[in-house]
């Protein structure tokens, strides 16, 4: 009796999975990055089975070491708002209201009707073989040559015509909206069937779900998602939490010339009121954790065989490394394998410009949340990249649990 009470104590003194061990090391990893200045501060959620291994906060909100990082704090999600909001939604009309994947777009969209995009399907747009173009810089058109905002379009007062709030002090037009869709359905469409990564697309995904559900995006996507994951992300979050939870973003130099903090960085998507279907999202990585149990097996808000058709690659046998919606491992190339060799070809996850990613690995039963605002102070630090922080972090945590 004596010696199953010593075992038993011995056992609950080492952590499960070489906890302790990970756990320095990521430190490491991290603090490292923060004294080189590629990001001020991270959050990171590791769950392996059905065990939260890490749920840790370092560094600041900002480098003058004035507000810690701490697990309830929000981070921009940037992109990972393609797949976390926008994927997702589309995931719950697919089993709910029928959605088509492979019939034109311009069935859901009217908009798209006299489009050279009429033609696309949904399915092409998510897995970004849709030939449409990456991006429009919608801020380039906003100013006159001598830099200053067109008057017409933005004032620093906010009033029933200007009610669009793009950061503080700086206010849109609130049907300047129309001209953005404007540039998208005019714009080029290359080759179909070749990946280029597209956002274009994301920006109709209110639209979709509000056509087919009666629900606007944010209603849809909190009602049938995020109250079911117990889950709390948002859209303007100055809206909804207090600013101090929120970290900053970024000193935009560019565009705004102001510190981005609580409004959404992509400007297209402040230029959507902060709703949008490619950027606008803001969470922290332990409620991201929380939502990435809707795609587990089992799921109490997904089908399996939804999260399969949607996780899986688009084309198989295709050097293109896209599920739908989803990223997925890429082909072995003279750079390697993105995000990182160890990871298995059921793997999908996403990353965001802002400095954040998500990872999910159904036969290692592994899910990564990893969240910085690496563009802080400026976008034009490339450190987080020359450091490939990401596939370090992935490397370290898959070869020290042996998974």
């Amino acid at each position: 009796m004596k010696f199953k009470f010593l075992l038993f104590i011995f056992l609950i003194s080492f952590p499960a999975f070489g906890q302790t061990n990970i756990s320095q090391e990521i430190d490491s990893l991290i603090n490292s990055n923060i004294t080189q200045y590629a990001f001020p501060g991270a959050q990171i959620y590791v769950k392996i089975k059905d065990k939260i291994v890490i749920n840790k906060s370092y560094g600041y909100q900002t480098y003058d070491s004035i507000n810690r990082i701490n697990n309830d704090h929000i981070y921009d999600l940037a992109s990972l708002t393609k797949v976390l909001a926008s994927t997702l939604s589309l995931m719950k009309l697919y089993e709910d209201f029928d959605l088509n994947l492979h019939i034109p777009i311009s069935n859901y969209i009217k908009d798209l009707k006299r489009s050279n995009k009429k033609n696309t399907t949904i399915y092409q747009s998510l897995s970004h073989t849709s030939g449409w173009i990456p991006y429009i810089s919608h801020q380039n058109y906003v100013k006159r040559k001598n830099g200053k905002f067109k008057k017409s379009i933005i004032r620093k007062n906010k009033n029933l015509r200007f009610s669009t709030t793009i950061s503080e002090g700086l206010y849109l037009n609130k049907n300047y909206f129309k001209k953005l869709f404007k540039r998208i359905r005019k714009s080029k469409v290359n080759k179909k069937g070749e990946y280029v990564y597209s956002g274009l697309f994301f920006f109709y995904i209110p639209s979709l779900v509000e056509n087919l559900s009666g629900s606007t995006f944010e209603q849809y996507f909190n009602n049938s998602i995020l109250n079911k994951a117990n889950a709390k992300l948002y859209f303007n979050p100055n809206q909804k939490v207090k600013k101090e939870l929120i970290v900053p973003t970024e000193y935009d130099s560019i565009f705004r010339n102001a510190l981005v903090h609580g409004n959404v960085h992509d400007e297209a998507a402040s230029f959507m009121g902060g709703i949008s279907g490619n950027a606008g999202l803001f969470g922290s990585a332990q409620e991201i954790g929380k939502l990435l149990q809707a795609l587990e097996p089992n799921s109490s808000i997904f089908q399996d065989s939804t999260i399969k058709k949607f996780t899986s690659y688009a084309y198989k046998d295709s050097p293109i490394r896209r599920g739908l919606g989803f990223d997925k491992p890429s082909p072995k190339n003279e750079y390697g394998i993105y995000p990182n060799e160890n990871l298995s070809k059921l793997s999908f996850g996403h990353t965001g410009f802002t400095g954040t990613m998500f990872w999910r690995d159904p036969e290692k039963q592994l899910t990564i949340v990893f969240l910085t605002n690496r563009v802080y102070p400026t976008r034009k630090n490339d450190k987080f990249y020359q450091n490939k922080v990401r596939s370090k972090l992935i490397d370290l945590i898959i070869k020290k649990v042996d998974l």
